[in-house]
């Protein structure tokens, strides 16, 4: 392997934390996490997505729904169950070698492999991630009167360390896996690629440099000075210069990660107000009205310069407009040079400011995610507690609550020691409200399933904590491999499970009673123990679950086999 190569893959499992020792495997993982990162750039475990050695020639696969990693079939039923229609659907395969060359009868096998995937009845075997991505295709194909054009899309990914030379019969080798891939007829649009080792090398770097670009513009005034805020424009932009800019990506595909911080996802074309949009781009008369029908873009960056007719952005977050640059992106070609922008420009470091931007124009109707519950008092209360509590722990014991999306980018701290919303949301909904089959089902889907059990005003902040602390110890441990590999599945139950063999039977306290703080107490300090001593909590939690029978996937995700988990754990601590 390039030492190159190496050097990235080596600091990408120290980040994630994970220990591999073949290095097969650990190239898969390096591999799958940055191809996926290209269709979505939310937080996510690589090994839901990361096959096992006993695969059909596929070595990961991403299901992208509605702008969501989806790895359960609950989530894509509950998607289809919304009122959305016209849902993007995208089904990612990946194929990785070490090897310092493209082999033609490798790529064939990967292309036979996701040929058979997208039969009825596959006859290559598949492991538990390739049953349940089958189970979601069978879903989304039940489904595709929803799908945007009526079938979802495919792309497949063939990766080695080498370098691509153009050779006629490997390019023959692409063409002949897209066109098979093609022939099911379950796809609309598929695309067969391969990543050499410079391709790699830049993808992977693309996800950890600042986000820059410097976009023309036909004019600009400034806001009169506000405390907090370095800078402020008003700026009219050329549309099409704003998505070439902003937006386009170098493989053509819509930039990741510019619109973390807005709390709307793209909508759809269906949207009564993208539709409007799209109608009034598409009309020769109308779309040079576009800046006077629109309400404009609101763009924050930590580094705002202005030269003559341009303005450079670094890190950029699009923080209100995300529905126009959708449509706007994806009908760039219907642009002319005289259809404009508003956009205000606005230089803030300041994430309380961030948050009252974000705020006042993201009021125009109700949003019930994450995002806008990261703006409720009671997350930013327990992001404080988590800073507190980090002040005075040992660095074994520090967790971080990622509240907005990236925050601790940049600062040195481990992947494996931050924690979105969503995960902490999961955490303390599996050890608390004691539903971890809705966890380990609805990872998507947390807030709408028990939003209204998820930071309230009254709840103590300590239980947020202390699950996300267990949850630490529990992928630590697991990654180090001192639990067994068929106990990852479980991570969600054992949160739920712990409390009882930490604490004994009794209920927990209510997690706005007084009581709950030294209930917790107990349980951090036994997860607080030197030098892995807590291991033989999370080892009584495993002969609980041995005794109950290791469980299917299927089984995982029903409430019968947590209440089952209760009972034992209950009889146990007699």
């Amino acid at each position: 392997m390039h030492r190159i190569v190496q050097t990235h893959l080596k600091k990408f499992l120290s980040e994630k934390g994970i220990v591999e020792k073949d290095p097969s495997k650990q190239f898969e993982f390096f591999v799958n996490y940055c191809i996926t990162s290209r269709f979505f750039t939310g937080k996510f475990d690589v090994r839901d997505i990361t096959t096992a050695d006993e695969d059909a020639g596929i070595d990961g696969i991403a299901i992208i729904a509605d702008g969501e990693l989806v790895t359960t079939e609950e989530e894509v039923t509950a998607l289809f169950s919304s009122h959305k229609k016209s849902i993007e659907v995208e089904f990612v395969f990946i194929q990785s070698k070490t090897s310092d060359k493209f082999d033609k009868k490798q790529m064939a096998s990967f292309g036979e492999g996701v040929f058979d995937f997208a039969n009825e009845t596959p006859e290559f075997p598949h492991d538990d991630i390739l049953t349940e991505a089958s189970k979601i295709f069978e879903i989304v194909v039940e489904n595709v009167d929803k799908v945007k054009n009526g079938k979802p899309n495919a792309s497949t990914y063939f990766v080695t360390t080498g370098v691509w030379n153009n050779e006629r019969e490997l390019e023959a080798a692409l063409k002949t896996t897209q066109r098979k891939v093609n022939g099911t007829g379950y796809f609309n649009k598929v695309e067969s690629k391969k990543i050499d080792r410079d391709e790699l090398i830049k993808i992977w770097s693309s996800i950890h440099q600042p986000v820059e670009a410097i976009v023309k513009v036909k004019g600009y005034v400034p806001y009169n000075e506000m405390k907090g805020v370095e800078e402020s424009y008003i700026a009219i932009i050329p549309a099409q210069n704003y998505v070439e800019s902003l937006l386009l990506a170098e493989d053509g595909k819509m930039r990741g990660g510019i619109f973390d911080e807005n709390v709307r996802a793209y909508l759809g074309e269906t949207n009564d107000v993208n539709k409007k949009i799209k109608e009034t781009l598409q009309s020769e008369e109308l779309k040079d009205y576009f800046a006077l029908l629109n309400n404009g873009i609101t763009i924050v960056s930590p580094d705002v310069r202005v030269q003559s007719d341009s303005i450079s952005l670094s890190n950029y977050q699009i923080v209100n407009g995300c529905q126009s640059s959708h449509v706007l992106f994806r009908n760039k070609e219907k642009l002319s040079e005289n259809t404009m922008i508003t956009a205000k420009v606005i230089e803030v470091d300041n994430p309380e400011i961030v948050n009252k931007i974000v705020e006042a124009t993201n009021n125009q109707s109700h949003v019930s995610n994450e995002k806008f519950l990261s703006l409720k008092s009671k997350s930013k209360l327990v992001e404080s507690y988590f800073n507190s509590w980090n002040e005075e722990s040992e660095d074994d014991s520090k967790v971080f609550f990622e509240r907005r999306d990236n925050q601790y980018a940049g600062l040195g701290i481990s992947d494996t020691k931050i924690f979105d919303i969503r995960t902490v949301a999961r955490a303390f909904a599996s050890m608390f409200l004691e539903i971890p089959h809705t966890s380990a089902s609805y990872p998507t889907q947390i807030f709408e399933q028990s939003g209204d059990n998820l930071f309230e005003d009254n709840q103590n902040e300590i239980a947020y904590y202390t699950a996300a602390l267990a949850l630490y110890k529990f992928n630590r441990l697991f990654n180090s491999k001192k639990l067994p590999g068929n106990f990852g599945k479980y991570r969600w139950h054992t949160l739920m499970l712990l409390k009882y063999v930490i604490n004994g039977k009794s209920k927990a306290p209510e997690t706005n009673s007084k009581k709950i703080t030294s209930y917790c107490t107990k349980i951090i300090e036994a997860l607080s123990e030197p030098r892995d001593e807590h291991l033989k909590y999370f080892e009584q939690c495993k002969d609980i679950i041995e005794k109950g029978g290791w469980a299917s996937k299927d089984r995982l995700k029903r409430s019968l086999h947590t209440n089952e988990l209760k009972e034992l754990i209950k009889n146990e601590l007699k």
